[in-house]
């Protein structure tokens, strides 16, 4: 009899809805040789109208699961270490806790938090089967690369597992064990869409650049691209399942202009439509009317700010000039634009907000973006910019215990336990949300009106 594992992904209030294809892509890995469940908290919580605690604790004991596997970015971090002692008050299993804040937290996790018993470093695929097949037969998992450990109370790394040279090897995502019934059909679709079944997919792991604020190149490294076939294949399979609405989750579409054009051309006559996030130096007119001929119908760009200075200090290696052609030729070939700004980069003027308004005022009159994400910097852990302000794992490990702001900002999808430059005060974001409500002539992006759930 196959053992039992349950796979979580935590309850998450303040964040984007979106389908959690890392935790498929793992259930796909573990499937063939164990008795997967999953569960979507913040799916299953809104859905059910329940206290996810509850939902947990019934599950758990429905189950009755020999481990548990959990996810979990840095904002969700918190969240994950609370199902983690939910689990071990049920019964003290084995759990795992993998997910982008482990590839950075240095084993901080498992020396701060005793319920967790197994961190997995970096992509799991690989290495989440090996370790639940180390954990079945009662073996040592040391020197299972990917992996830190408690053994004797002391902590054991055994160092991270080379990254998947072919991706095109990766499981099938389990999306079967999320789409339950209708209603997560409809919690999952995003509206770009027009109501039509959505899920999200991924055709690359990685990105080329090092922008200061962001740690994807810690966590994912050099770009690794599917094959255009793989890829295609997929998409042809969901299709026959219902699925006509894709949301590419690549950190960096178009990082490859000649494997999208290749791709665009094969799937013309699918019938589907798609977003991507990107970056405005990647846009030209071939790949604008490519991608708009087969079905991209909405791009995400990084923008991060509208004054030239800031780019420059945060590594962003995108010029105000790219991001204004990027965005006409966008309106151009009918593909719905949103610009992503977040406030509080170096460089960024906290004591006037003259900075602010310069970006707010290139939004209004020079990008002209369908639509607007604003978010506040933070300082995640395995970021540059992190490290350049001293963020440790270990202080990020602290904060989320004393949680010093103590106040959740609801239109920035990072949570409560975020931690910001020290100048950026809770004061201070609220007067800058003052500003974007008087000054911003664009729509501003929201969670609730993104997803129809």
């Amino acid at each position: 009899m196959k053992r039992k594992i349950v796979l979580v992904d935590p309850y998450f209030k303040e964040g984007l809805k979106g389908f959690p294809l890392g935790l498929a892509y793992i259930a796909g890995a573990l499937r063939e040789d164990y008795e997967v469940s999953v569960i979507d908290l913040t799916a299953r919580a809104t859905i059910e109208q329940k206290n996810p605690e509850e939902i947990l604790q019934e599950e758990l004991r429905k189950i009755n699961p020999d481990m548990v596997g959990i996810t979990s970015t840095s904002p969700t971090h918190k969240n994950a270490l609370d199902v983690a002692r939910i689990v071990k008050n049920y019964r003290n299993i084995p759990i795992i806790k993998g997910g982008t804040h482990e590839t950075n937290a240095q084993g901080s996790t498992i020396r701060n938090n005793p319920e967790i018993d197994y961190s997995v470093v970096g992509e799991g695929e690989e290495t989440i089967i090996e370790l639940a097949n180390g954990i079945s037969r009662g073996e040592s998992v040391k020197g299972l690369e990917g992996i830190i450990f408690r053994e004797n109370n002391d902590v054991v790394d055994n160092g991270k597992r080379a990254l998947i040279p072919d991706l095109d090897m990766l499981p099938k995502p389990a999306r079967d064990l999320f789409y339950i019934d209708e209603r997560f059909d409809e919690y999952y679709s995003a509206k770009l869409f027009g109501g039509k079944k959505s899920t999200s997919i991924m055709t690359s792991r990685g990105c080329p650049y090092s922008c200061s604020f962001c740690s994807s190149k810690v966590n994912w490294g050099r770009v690794r691209q599917r094959s255009v076939e793989n890829v295609v294949e997929e998409l042809e399979e969901l299709y026959s399942q219902g699925f006509r609405g894709f949301m590419f989750e690549d950190d960096m579409s178009l990082a490859n202009k000649d494997w999208f054009l290749r791709f665009a051309e094969q799937i013309k006559g699918l019938g589907i439509e798609y977003s991507l996030q990107t970056r405005v130096d990647a846009v030209d007119e071939e790949i604008a009317k490519a991608l708009s001929e087969s079905g991209c119908r909405f791009m995400y760009f990084g923008i991060e700010s509208g004054v030239q200075e800031i780019l420059d200090k945060c590594n962003k290696k995108i010029t105000l000039e790219q991001a204004e052609r990027a965005f006409s030729i966008a309106r151009k070939y009918g593909i719905r634009s949103m610009a992503s700004i977040q406030f509080g980069l170096p460089g960024e003027d906290l004591d006037n907000l003259t900075t602010v308004r310069e970006t707010i005022r290139t939004l209004n009159e020079r990008l002209r973006p369908d639509e607007v994400a604003v978010s506040y910097t933070c300082l995640y852990p395995g970021s540059p910019l992190a490290n350049q302000e001293g963020v440790t794992p270990e202080m990020y490990e602290h904060h989320i215990r004393t949680r010093v702001d103590g106040q959740i900002y609801n239109k920035t999808a990072h949570g409560s336990y975020s931690i910001h430059p020290k100048e950026l005060t809770p004061d201070k974001i609220e007067e800058i949300e003052r500003i974007l409500y008087l000054e911003l002539k664009i729509i501003r992006f929201s969670v609730d009106t993104f997803y129809k759930a």
